[in-house]
């Protein structure tokens, strides 16, 4: 995992995690450690956070699913868009401005979306 990448585990973290999409741009990165795709998603991911030099810069967040599936299901629930793993999912003030999963998260994908 990049150094880069906070791994989010509790609700107040979470909360935190979209307060600051008011200030700068906020990922928010569902994995799996079961699934092949996820790793293959989540080298993109962290690549795409060791690498990139935006300003202002990103916060870079993760939640493993299996392991904090109620924050998961919060993530769903409050931002209102259905769960998949791998997801990426980009907050700009509180709200979802893109999402992407499976094949979608490229390092590509993820600059350009952070560009729009």
């Amino acid at each position: 995992m990049s150094d880069r990448v906070v791994r989010l585990t509790e609700l107040a973290a979470l909360d935190e995690a979209i307060a600051s999409s008011a200030e700068r741009p906020v990922f928010v990165y569902k994995h799996s450690t079961v699934c092949p795709v996820s790793a293959r998603a989540a080298d993109h991911y962290y690549d795409f956070a060791d690498e990139d030099t935006s300003t202002p810069t990103p916060l870079f967040t993760q939640v493993m699913v299996i392991e904090n599936r109620d924050l998961s299901n919060e993530i769903e629930s409050r931002l209102g868009i259905r769960h998949e793993s791998p997801q990426l999912l980009l907050l700009r003030d509180g709200k979802v401005t893109w999402h992407a999963s499976h094949f979608s998260i490229t390092g590509k994908d993820i600059k350009n979306a952070l560009e729009d």
